[in-house]
């Protein structure tokens, strides 16, 4: 069992290292099988049983798994093993939950997943402050050339980022009782990490944190618990930092005055991925055929960007409706409202935060289409979902108390 351990610590140390080398994706696609393959050596199949908890997540791969085989193509195993990963291998993480060390393990994967991402962060800032002759602090320029040269989206890499900071807020809750030491190390890694954040500067990522924000500060409130006047200052002042030091918010309201929002390429996604669904009577479609539709249907709007890059739905939900149809959609929002509502009910405020990040997040991008956005989401999955599906004796909070 201590083999069993220390392999379980070790797996997970360099699945979350594997951020810093992001730029090999093969290692990544590695570890994540090595977690998948760890939680199945875990698993006692014989005890698993259907439940109104795991249901949605099992349709969700069952309904994807069928359109996948129904459309048989060359991409078809490799989406339906993705789907495995996204759906199924995450719900086996309730046996994580009874092994007694996990939760200690689990703050310092938490902490070794924030390093690793403060790390990149610092890089990030070193190549922006180094590229400042090319760009003069020109919003677009800057990110372009940080992700022409360092081969990530910009969602993503916040998407990351906010998962380290919110990891972080977790870690600190009991910020006064530490030491000065290790206060000067959580507050150059905040710094750093919402330095990445106002680099990249991604909207939707920006805005889910200010949601979360506001929903923590209810929370808090409803259980009549004190919120310190400084933190509250800090998180103000971050967040109108990150909007003023960009002039991207500013030049999106100049558009939004100057300009219809139909003129914008995320309009003609929208509405062309809309078209779709209402042409395949929302059962869903060849998946094999939806870009090529989307193609055709940017042909009127005219536009270069569409047709060069081959835009996307830039939506999960819309982008699962096109797969799968609206039982796919019904299941997955599903999933969804499960690790909400017993996040919720079991106090797991960390793991509700993330959620509401990824259901935010999925409004403006197919997050789970990339393999950054859904190491990201298995992830989050694999520490988390398992504590709140188990029973009250699984739970994050009892296996704490040991």
């Amino acid at each position: 069992m201590n083999f069993y351990k220390e392999l379980t610590k070790n797996v997970f140390y360099l699945f979350v290292a594997s951020t810093l080398i992001y730029f090999v994706e093969a290692f990544q696609s590695i570890m994540m099988i090595a977690v998948a393959l760890l939680l199945l050596s875990f698993a006692k199949l014989k005890d698993f049983k259907i439940s109104k908890k795991n249901a949605p997540f099992l349709f969700s791969f069952v309904i994807l798994a069928f359109y996948y085989t129904l459309f048989f193509s060359s991409k078809s195993v490799k989406l339906i093993a993705e789907s495995l990963l996204l759906f199924v291998i995450p719900l086996l993480s309730v046996y994580l939950y009874r092994v007694e060390t996990f939760s200690k393990d689990l703050k310092k994967i938490q902490f070794a997943y924030s390093i690793s991402l403060s790390l990149l962060c610092l890089y990030f800032l070193a190549f922006y402050i180094y590229d400042i002759p090319n760009h003069h602090f020109d919003w677009y320029l800057a990110r372009y050339n940080l992700e022409f040269y360092n081969k990530i989206h910009g969602t993503y890499i916040c998407l990351w980022i906010a998962i380290a900071i919110l990891f972080l807020a977790d870690l600190t809750s009991g910020f006064k009782q530490f030491s000065l030491s290790k206060k000067v190390l959580f507050g150059v890694m905040f710094a750093l990490l919402f330095s990445g954040l106002i680099i990249y500067n991604s909207r939707n990522i920006i805005v889910g944190l200010i949601v979360i924000s506001g929903i923590r500060f209810l929370l808090l409130k409803k259980q009549n618990k004190t919120i310190s006047k400084k933190v509250l200052l800090l998180v103000l002042f971050a967040f109108i930092a990150i909007i003023l030091l960009s002039r991207r918010y500013m030049e999106d309201i100049q558009f939004l005055f100057e300009n219809s929002f139909k003129n914008s390429t995320r309009y003609a996604a929208w509405s062309c991925s809309a078209q779709l669904i209402y042409d395949s009577n929302f059962l869903g479609m060849d998946f094999n055929l939806i870009q090529e539709k989307l193609n055709e249907c940017y042909v009127p709007f005219h536009s270069l960007e569409l047709t060069k890059f081959k835009i996307n739905s830039h939506n999960q939900y819309l982008d699962f409706l096109l797969k799968g149809g609206i039982f796919m959609l019904l299941a997955f929002i599903s999933t969804l409202f499960v690790k909400i509502k017993y996040a919720l009910k079991n106090h797991n405020y960390l793991y509700l935060s993330l959620t509401i990040l990824f259901v935010i997040s999925f409004i403006t991008e197919n997050i789970l289409v990339r393999q950054y956005g859904m190491y990201s989401y298995f992830l989050c999955d694999v520490l988390f979902l398992g504590s709140i599906l188990g029973n009250k004796n699984h739970s994050r909070n009892e296996v704490e108390k040991h």
